[in-house]
């Protein structure tokens, strides 16, 4: 619950696209897979994993496709 409730307040916090989510925690790619979509990402593509740990693809949001990560690290930036 806490771990959800810090990924939304960071992707909420950084509106801005592509969405990058920062969390301690690893994810496997499922994990990442529903946290998109639990915020309204839609047509999610496969996640590739970096050297980082963290995930990356493209997901539809508000009629539009943009890159998005879900992160291992605290104070991540931007995939851009």
């Amino acid at each position: 619950m806490i771990r959800t409730s810090l990924l939304a307040a960071a992707l909420v916090a950084g509106m801005a696209l592509p969405a990058f989510a920062a969390e301690n925690v690893a994810f496997t790619q499922d994990q990442a897979r529903q946290h998109l979509i639990h915020l309204g990402y839609k047509n999610v593509s496969p996640l590739q994993r970096d050297a980082q740990g963290n995930w990356a693809g493209t997901a539809v949001k508000d009629g539009k496709t943009v890159p998005v990560a879900v992160g291992v690290k605290p104070n991540a930036t931007s995939t851009n």
